[in-house]
């Protein structure tokens, strides 16, 4: 049976309860202020009763605060009662002591609150077992003026059972702009993302926002180049324009349409990836056909002049067809010469009078310096969504929100996402990621991830104003808790700093709870200027003491996250030496510097030696571990340097991102490369620290161990061997001399 109202069943136990209990559920559609002091006042009244059942003195001059952490310390309510207590007290207080507006939103959540509390109190102290609390119920009004109706038709469509909940508002005036979710801000994010239509690309023509967001990348300069050479060239021209699925090929072709078709007008343009003449035929069918003018029979007499953009797979696919046996020789060994298939390496094609080549693989997302990585590309993409401009569409919108909402989960976030410190330290991090978790983030993906990380998953979370509820809505959480938006953001949550604690970061931590102030902490730890502003929100949050474990936790963590991604006291515990140890290699490797190398020679050398086994100096054991009896040759191993010359020395733009080493075994000349990458770096860091490999550790560096085991055949086992008993640890020497034979001793 339908009540009057949600709390209508506490009449059984007190007619003032169930007053109050009405007067904020009718306020709530008149006077969010009022309602919610109307349900402060009746979670208090509750919570004194409690103390009255429980037979406990009445603590009259303590705080809320205090008398209900005192009930949750002798266990008389659980967690989920002690949080619902506090937001009404907390929702309460503002609505007294804030001069801001309270959202709707708010409200509706303190009234499910109120409503389980008074559930929770009837059910332990009124009702018997086998009588049962009415559902809730959505609060009831009585009329509904114009006013109600604009409040809920901008705080909650779904209650007027509208078909669509939240839409996007037409423009109404020309110039205004369109919101989402009563948004402006969010609608221009939502634009970021993968399902959105600014991310569809098409080489014709570009959008004003796809404009805005187009950032000039070095390719760009080497791609012009080849147009300019080849538009009034005579004879054939054919641009590869290669890459992999969303790294921006389309997006170049469309930026160049748009902004200089006097470059590009004279080529015709085949987008392998969005075009097909015949259903009926497949692609490497299609490319046939696009690539006749190229054939060997007529590559001399065409005047053709064609633009190709392929993925690097199809490429592969029609390099490796019986069309490029039989018709397209002279195509196939240029594509073969550029090298552009083979990992390690980079793109290097030859100068040709009718092909030219431009790989996106060998142009990365971030560039290398004697400094370690930075990049430039990521840098300006994020200035263009932050940027402090008028010509800014996200600017423009976060200031009409910030008027509309003054703050909420979003508008904190975007703000948090405009410090230079913050987007810096989110670059490293994806970099990092990259490197370690062999990332591959395309432009397109990396728009989602800026949208993944600004906006919370549900749009109700935008109304609120409690800074305890954005608490899972706030930049940094998205950023290392959002594993199920993406795989980019799943992988960025190996590098949480929450899960490397160092003893720096718990003895801070320990500080915390020992000083109980959150927003003194916060503001003594995180000295950059630009995360002052949403630290201020922490000041109205209670001592330590007085917060469930789980605002605690979400607080600490916050805490931990905050000082990593901005400049902070704690900013050098999270220091990963190793990893930028293997950065100045790599610059060094890409760069012809073969004596910043050294290091990282005698660090792989010396692992060889501890990763196979060895008995003394100078031997390496020849068979596995686990033999009780094991058997080791003696083998010089000499350092061959290997390197990769670049043309540029202060900034790299095209590089390898991993890096090969050369050694051989004396007196043999054969060289024996192997391949360094990041994981296997910090391998040997670790086997260099006395850290024993498991079977996972030896399945994931594999080719390290075939690198190892090439070595071992140009040993001087010939000559001599040693043989060690490992349960007695007895080692015994089996030497052969060509004129007195075998010589077998023991060693020690």
């Amino acid at each position: 049976m339908k009540q009057e109202y949600a709390l209508q069943f506490i009449e059984v136990f007190s007619k003032e309860w169930a007053e109050l209990g009405k007067d904020f559920e009718l306020l709530l559609f008149k006077d969010i202020d009022a309602s919610l002091f109307k349900a402060r006042k009746l979670a208090e009244l509750l919570v004194k009763e409690v103390y009255i059942q429980e037979k406990m003195d009445y603590p009259s001059h303590a705080n809320q605060a205090e008398k209900n952490m005192l009930l949750k310390n002798e266990g008389i309510i659980e967690d989920n009662v002690f949080s619902a207590l506090d937001r009404i007290r907390r929702m309460g207080n503002a609505a007294i002591h804030n001069d801001k507006k309270i959202p709707i939103s708010d409200a509706f959540k303190v009234h499910h609150n109120l409503f389980f509390i008074v559930k929770w109190f009837v059910e332990s102290y009124v009702l018997s077992p086998d009588k049962e609390v009415p559902p809730y119920q959505d609060p009831q009004y009585e009329t509904l003026d114009e006013k109600v109706k604009k409040l809920l038709a901008e705080y909650i469509p779904d209650f007027l059972e509208k078909e669509e909940q939240l839409k996007v508002v037409e423009r109404v005036e020309e110039r205004e702009l369109p919101t989402l979710h009563n948004s402006y801000l969010l609608y221009q994010l939502s634009k970021l993302r993968e399902s959105s239509q600014e991310a569809v690309e098409g080489y014709q023509e570009l959008s004003d926002f796809k404009k805005y967001m187009h950032v000039k990348r070095p390719i760009q300069d080497t791609f012009e180049s080849h147009l300019q050479e080849c538009k009034d060239s005579p004879g054939s021209k054919l641009i590869f324009l290669c890459g992999s699925v969303g790294d921006g090929k389309s997006h170049l072709l469309g930026y160049l349409s748009t902004t200089k078709p006097e470059l590009i007008s004279q080529f015709k343009i085949h987008n392998d990836a969005t075009e097909s003449f015949d259903p009926k035929k497949n692609s490497m069918d299609t490319l046939s056909e696009v690539l006749e003018p190229f054939s060997d029979s007529l590559i001399d007499e065409s005047s053709e002049k064609l633009i190709l953009a392929i993925n690097l797979g199809v490429l592969h696919n029609f390099i490796e067809s019986t069309y490029a046996q039989e018709k397209y020789q002279k195509l196939k060994a240029y594509i073969e010469q550029a090298r552009v298939f083979e990992s390690g390496v980079i793109s290097s094609p030859a100068e040709h009078d009718t092909f030219k080549l431009v790989n996106f693989a060998d142009y990365h997302s971030f560039e290398l310096t004697k400094d370690g990585p930075i990049s430039t590309y990521m840098s300006t993409l994020f200035e263009r969504i932050t940027k402090e401009d008028s010509d800014n569409p996200f600017y423009v919108a976060y200031q009409k929100d910030k008027d509309k909402f003054s703050y909420n989960p979003l508008l904190i976030n975007f703000k948090m996402f405009s410090s230079k410190s913050m987007q810096q330290q989110i670059i490293q991090l994806i970099i990092k990621t990259i490197m370690k978790d062999k990332l591959i983030i395309s432009s397109r993906e990396l728009l989602n991830f800026v949208h993944d990380i600004l906006v919370p998953a549900a749009a109700e979370e935008l109304k609120t104003h409690d800074f305890n509820d954005m608490l899972p809505h706030l930049l940094p959480n998205l950023l290392f808790e959002g594993g199920d938006k993406s795989p980019v953001l799943k992988m960025l949550g190996n590098q949480d700093p929450i899960h490397f604690r160092t003893q720096e970061v718990d003895e801070k931590l320990v500080s915390l709870y020992n000083s109980g102030n959150y927003y003194v902490y916060y503001r003594d730890i995180i000295f950059d200027s630009s995360a002052q502003e949403w630290i201020q929100l922490l000041e109205p949050v209670e001592n330590i003491a007085f917060l469930d474990k789980d605002t605690k936790r979400e607080l600490s963590e916050l805490l931990i996250r905050a000082s990593f991604l901005y400049d902070s006291h704690l900013k050098e515990s999270f220091k990963d030496t190793v990893y930028e140890n293997y950065m100045k290699y790599l610059y060094a490797y890409n760069t012809d510097n073969g004596r910043n190398l050294l290091d990282l020679y005698f660090e792989v050398e010396k692992s060889i030696y501890l990763w196979k086994g060895s008995p003394t100096n100078g031997y390496l054991y020849l068979d596995d571990e686990g033999n009780l009896i094991r058997i080791a040759a003696p083998i010089q191993i000499k350092k061959e340097m290997v390197t990769i010359k670049n043309e540029s020395q202060e900034i790299i733009f095209r590089f390898t991102p991993t890096l090969f080493l050369g050694f051989r075994c004396a007196p043999y000349k054969q060289v024996h490369h192997v391949e360094i990458d990041l994981p296997l770096y910090e391998m040997i860091g670790k086997v260099l620290q006395g850290y024993r490999l498991n079977r996972k550790d030896r399945e994931d560096s594999i080719q390290f161990i075939k690198f190892i085991d090439s070595l071992l055949p140009f040993g001087q086992q010939q000559e001599e061997i040693l043989i060690k008993d490992m349960k007695t640890q007895f080692m015994f020497r089996l030497e052969y001399e060509e004129f007195f034979g075998f010589k077998f001793n023991r060693e020690g």
